[in-house]
């Protein structure tokens, strides 16, 4: 399979940002860590955010320093992907909520001018 491009990685972010955006539209942490099948899929949505933007880096570092919090959803994927058996699933709530927004609208930003 040929390597995503650049344009490509940043759609799988967005589409999966914004599939977690519209499953937490009026959902607080409190019905987040209620909610078992909501707490995998956002493991698995905030997995492909990290993965994409660490490919972006690899390959298009100066895409990937114009989204803010890209390294903080890197290192959260590797959490992720290596702490599995011990994740606090208030780990995915916080970002979601604090960074999430803003690495959702730079990537919009970077992907319209790419």
């Amino acid at each position: 399979m040929p390597p995503r491009s650049a344009a490509g990685l940043l759609q799988d972010v967005l589409d999966a940002a914004e599939f977690m955006r519209v499953r937490a539209i009026d959902l607080d942490a409190e019905a987040f860590l209620r909610n078992e099948d909501l707490k995998v899929i956002f493991e698995r949505k905030f997995e492909v955010v990290g993965e994409a933007l660490g490919a972006l880096r690899r390959r298009h570092p100066e895409l990937v320093d114009r989204i803010r919090h890209a390294a903080n959803a890197i290192d959260l994927r590797h959490v992720l992907v290596h702490g599995y058996a011990a994740i606090d699933h208030e780990i995915l709530w916080n970002p979601f909520e604090r960074l999430l927004p803003e690495l959702l609208a730079d990537t919009r930003s970077v992907l319209d001018g790419a």
